[in-house]
């Protein structure tokens, strides 16, 4: 039975060479079907740099199966779920909207999708940024906007902690200038991501989405982009990835969707243990729920 609480998956979080590790040493049904659909050899990854010499199409397939078998270890189940950006599709997983064939399917077929877009046609870069305060991360967007460049709030963590998504791919000269607001760059992905011009473009992602096939879900989904749970048909759920994918992804809207579902009480969160989601999980709940942390092995 499910219990009175809600679970977070987070988006393509990092991934160290020890958790990528454990997740290849354990060779079971669920780590072979993400080989089979994903089309990988896990013998011949190089995981020494952790993640980042790994494709986005293993990066998030192995990412999945850390956060899945960590979510089966545990009883009782969740009353709902929610995740950001990449997550959304494990939570699917875990509410029992997608089968896990389904999951990986999704997986490739969208990463590989952008993929080959962006390398016909770049679409810009992503950078999350730590500004001075919550207020000046309010300010950023409109005055790092210039007449070539309006850049999009792609992930709101909360705190002040958010990704902007910018047209251009000067990384080096949109640095130093977030710089004189006293704003730090955390990291950069060489691509536009929840924004109106992400890769693939709308009708292709629509495409792709209309193939997979959902399924009556045993839990409550919760979108993190608007914050209200998802009504429990294909339509919906095809809706919800596509929004997301083209607009702000909010871990604040997620977090209050997830405390308002009837009989949560507590909120989870399932990662590394050294995932910037920690804190902001932690922070966001603090006073109003009970915060757990799965951490993944390695």
């Amino acid at each position: 039975m499910p219990s009175d609480r809600a679970l977070v998956f987070p988006g393509l979080v990092p991934l160290t060479r020890g958790e990528l590790t454990a997740v290849l040493d354990t060779r079971d049904a669920l780590l072979d079907l993400a080989v089979e659909v994903c089309g990988f050899d896990p013998g011949r990854l190089d995981v020494t740099d952790g993640h980042t010499r790994l494709s986005s199409t293993v990066h998030e397939a192995l990412l999945a199966v850390a956060l899945l078998r960590r979510t089966a270890a545990e009883e009782p189940r969740w009353t709902a779920f929610g995740g950001m950006s990449a997550g959304c599709i494990s939570s699917l997983l875990a509410a029992g909207a997608i089968t896990e064939e389904t999951c990986f399917r999704l997986i490739r077929d969208i990463n590989e999708t952008q993929i080959a877009a962006k390398e016909a046609r770049p679409n810009g870069i992503t950078l999350a940024l730590l500004p001075s305060s919550e207020g000046d991360a309010e300010r950023l967007l409109e005055v790092m906007a210039t007449t070539d460049d309006a850049p999009w709030l792609s992930v709101d963590l909360g705190g002040g902690l958010i990704a902007l998504s910018f047209r251009g791919g000067d990384a080096e000269a949109l640095t130093r200038r977030l710089g004189t607001f006293g704003t730090a760059v955390l990291d950069r992905i060489d691509r536009a991501e929840h924004c109106p011009w992400a890769l693939p473009e709308r009708d292709r992602f629509a495409e792709l989405l209309a193939g997979a096939e959902f399924h009556p879900a045993t839990a409550t989904v919760v979108s993190p982009l608007t914050g209200k749970q998802v009504d429990d048909t294909p339509e919906a759920y095809r809706q919800m990835l596509a929004e997301q994918w083209f607009d702000t992804a909010s871990l604040p809207r997620l977090v209050d969707g997830l405390c308002a579902v009837d009989s949560v009480a507590a909120v989870d969160l399932v990662g590394p243990a050294k995932s910037v989601y920690v804190s902001r999980v932690r922070a966001l709940t603090a006073g109003r729920a009970d915060h757990q942390l799965l951490t993944i092995a390695g």
